[in-house]
């Protein structure tokens, strides 16, 4: 159960990373249109970073996913599966507790209409 919640956070973290954050705008503010597309769709992004996390962290970092060893052939394929589910529902929470916690920066002011 912990590496389902590892890989749900880290794929979500990698999907906010990839399309969203402030900090990495350089980044995907260059995307071509069919990457900025993939990178926005948490579910389609959330396959790959999965994939790509079981590859390296589950078979690598020796981690077992309910019970399937990291090195075995299929594990990254459910972890994949698992992630594409997973990575918008942890990124909608995100998400919303972010617009709830405001901004530091007073607003700017509104010109007269």
């Amino acid at each position: 159960m912990n590496t389902l919640v590892l890989y749900a956070i880290l794929s979500a973290c990698l999907f906010y990373l990839g399309s969203r954050a402030k900090i990495t705008t350089p980044l995907w503010s260059i995307y071509p249109r069919w990457l900025a597309e993939l990178a926005d769709c948490a579910a389609c992004s959330g396959t790959w970073y999965g994939l790509i996390l079981a590859l390296t962290v589950g078979r690598y970092g020796d981690l077992d996913f309910f019970g399937l060893p990291g090195d075995f052939w299929l594990t990254p394929i459910i972890v994949a599966m698992c992630t594409m589910v997973l990575t918008p529902m942890v990124a909608g929470v995100m998400q919303t507790s972010m617009m709830l916690l405001g901004s530091a920066l007073p607003d700017e002011e509104k010109p007269n209409e």
